[in-house]
């Protein structure tokens, strides 16, 4: 290019170079991650089988479920553990997608029954757990399976699932109905006892650890475990579980003050105050279900529910002391109505 002589020239040359494409493409690595590494990470967030198995029953909720069971075979060489739903089951498709790390984007869109919200729940709360899991499923008779094995991640270092046509050897499938989930977890290697136990002492392991979880779920689901008609019904081995209130409303000792409400930006928050029953007016097993392992003492305070479910208990938040002079005290905290902003 010649050097310009006039004003009119730089002008010119101005304007070709503006109209040039002289940028260079940015340069760009591949950094998906190595699948063996991350799904361990997954098995580490910090769960317990009591919230494992919390996280599993909401997706059963949330799919319309009204009879679950969680099911246990430890006296087999492989001890497993189910959780068998009647919700809406899935296709083939949408399993693969359930089965999918990170399925959902936070930011999108939920109902407000949906207690999810990363696509994580299903996945990290049973690699807690296990090492390997199985997800039957039926929709309208229709029926597929998969499975999440990580000793064969750890081989591969793949994201690859094992897909099951024949449920003919895998536990409980026989009992799945015509629309339905069974979640299964197998190779129970974190609820074991230790590295390699004996029979005996796993087997009590891990009775051990299902009945410590059975309180947890009585709690955190008892307002869908005794809602009339449209109640949820939970089974542990055949056995029906019943709601723990934390605020003793079916005992007619109880008091409960008028509902308040909050109006906040993204939606309404309702207060509601309850005072336990006097110990003389209620029977020891009621009396000790109200309060716990822990007592009254160490349960008083605010509980507090998104979407009916229980996810703070008895805790005053670092705005009061535990008292014996509020120990009967419970305030119900509802977030029922909030629509969680997406950003």
């Amino acid at each position: 290019m010649k050097r310009p002589r006039s004003l009119k020239e730089w002008d010119n040359c101005t304007e070709m170079l503006d109209n040039m494409d002289i940028s260079r493409p940015a340069r760009m690595a591949d950094a998906t991650p190595h699948a063996a590494s991350l799904i361990q990470s997954l098995r580490d967030i910090g769960y317990s089988c009591e919230t494992a198995l919390a996280d599993i029953l909401d997706n059963s909720i949330t799919a319309g479920a009204r009879h679950i069971e969680i099911l246990s075979d430890l006296t087999c060489a492989d001890p497993a553990i189910g959780i068998l739903d009647d919700g809406r089951g899935m296709t083939a498709a949408e399993l693969v997608e359930a089965m999918r790390p990170g399925s959902r984007n936070p930011l999108d869109d939920r109902d407000a029954g949906d207690l999810g919200r990363f696509g994580l729940g299903l996945k990290s709360a049973s690699f807690s757990q296990c090492k390997k899991l199985t997800v039957l499923t039926r929709k309208d008779g229709f029926g597929i399976g998969a499975t999440w094995d990580l000793d064969e991640v750890a081989k591969s270092n793949r994201w690859e699932i094992e897909l099951h046509d024949d449920f003919g050897k895998i536990p409980w499938s026989d009992r799945l109905g015509s629309n339905g989930t069974l979640v299964i977890w197998r190779s129970l290697d974190r609820l074991g006892g230790g590295s390699q136990p004996e029979e005996t002492k796993r087997v009590q392991h891990i009775t051990r650890t299902l009945a410590e979880a059975e309180r947890h779920l009585r709690l955190v689901f008892h307002r869908f475990m005794g809602d009339g008609t449209s109640a949820v019904e939970l089974r542990l081995n055949g056995r029906k579980l019943f709601a723990i209130d934390p605020f003793g409303t079916r005992h007619a000792g109880h008091q409960a003050d008028r509902i308040d409400r909050l109006e906040l930006a993204n939606g309404q928050v309702e207060f509601q105050c309850f005072t336990l029953p006097h110990h003389k007016s209620v029977s020891k097993q009621d009396w000790d279900d109200l309060g716990g392992p822990e007592g009254h003492l160490r349960t008083q305070g605010f509980y507090v529910y998104r979407g009916r479910r229980l996810i703070i208990a008895g805790s005053w938040l670092g705005l009061a002391r535990q008292t014996e002079l509020t120990k009967l005290c419970r305030i119900r905290v509802d977030m029922a109505s909030m629509r969680w902003p997406t950003r």
